[in-house]
This record gives C-alpha cells, sequence and structure tokens, in this order.
C-alpha cells in the first residue's frame, strides 16, 4: 500500500521519544523527560489509528509497537520515577520498578497473542505508564511511599483481568 510506511514511522517516533527521555532523566531535566513520554504516548496512538485507517495492520507492526512501549512506558517513567524521586528508599523503590517493568511485559505478551476484541484486558501499558509518569507533575508532596504504592497499583492493574475500555470502536465503524 503507498501509505503502510506511516504507522511504523509512529512506533518509531514512540521509541525515540522514549529513549530521548532517558537522556533527559539522566540530565535531571525531569519536566523534559515527561514532554517526551507525552509525545511518545501521542505516536503511540497515532500508529494504531493510522494503521486501522490505511488498512495496514501487521505482526510486524504489532511487534514494533510491544518492543516501543516497553521502552516509552516501561522504562523511560520507571527510570524518570526512580531517579526523580525514588533514589533515597534503598532497595524498595528497585523492586518496585522491576515489578513495574516485568507486569508491563507481561501484558504487552498477553496483547500480542490475544484475538482482537473492543477493548483490553488489563491496563494497557501506555496508561500506566503515563499515569506513572505524571506523579512528577505532584513532586514533593508525594511521599515515596505513596509513590511505590501508586507503582505497585498500576502493575497490578496491567496484569489483572480488569476490562478497559479502547477507542477503536470509533475508528473501525463501517
Amino acid at each position: 500500500m503507498k501509505w503502510s510506511w506511516l504507522p511504523s514511522m509512529c512506533t518509531l517516533g514512540n521509541l525515540g521519544f522514549g529513549s530521548i527521555s532517558l537522556l533527559f532523566t539522566i540530565e535531571e531535566r525531569y519536566d523534559l523527560a515527561l514532554l517526551m513520554i507525552l509525545l511518545a504516548a501521542i505516536c503511540d496512538v497515532m500508529d494504531g489509528l493510522l494503521a486501522r485507517m490505511l488498512h495496514c495492520t501487521s505482526d510486524f507492526g504489532k511487534q514494533l509497537d510491544s518492543l516501543a512501549d516497553i521502552i516509552s512506558f516501561g522504562i523511560a517513567p520507571v527510570f524518570l520515577i526512580l531517579l526523580y524521586r525514588l533514589e533515597n528508599v534503598q532497595w524498595v523503590g528497585p523492586v518496585a520498578a522491576v515489578a513495574f517493568l516485568i507486569c508491563g511485559a507481561l501484558r504487552l505478551a498477553r496483547f500480542n497473542i490475544s484475538a482482537p476484541s473492543k477493548g483490553f484486558v488489563g491496563m494497557p501499558i501506555t496508561a500506566a505508564g503515563l499515569l506513572l509518569s505524571m506523579t512528577t507533575l505532584i513532586g514533593e508532596r508525594l511521599k515515596p511511599e505513596m509513590l511505590i504504592l501508586i507503582m505497585g497499583l498500576l502493575s497490578i492493574l496491567m496484569i489483572s483481568r480488569v476490562p478497559f475500555p479502547s477507542f477503536k470502536k470509533f475508528v473501525n465503524r463501517k
């Protein structure tokens, strides 16, 4: 198809913004790191939207999207939170971070092998990563213990069987 490359370009944009977020986090430019995660989310929405609109969904695109998502909404948010707010909590912060990443990877793997549906089973990693990243907007007012609790809750929601709505039904109308 003439425009079939467009969704993959959005997915690569997602991956690029997630990677740049990591660099900004290392430089302690947390506001820019959060902005990169938000831009990655826009790219993540656009790749799926374009793939469905252009009728060019593929297994390759699905796998590439998951690889980008684990960076942009798994590693980048966890790294941001660890360095911004959980640097002094000993071993608990890293354990919560690893649990979040594991649950995110499990969520993506389950999504990749599941049959297409009108909604999601478990919270999508994009939503979990965005919510976790957005806690940086609260800053010092959120105690590290509460942040670890939020990270744990998001982890459980990703691997849960709780249904979450999807906007795909609005795009696939015929």
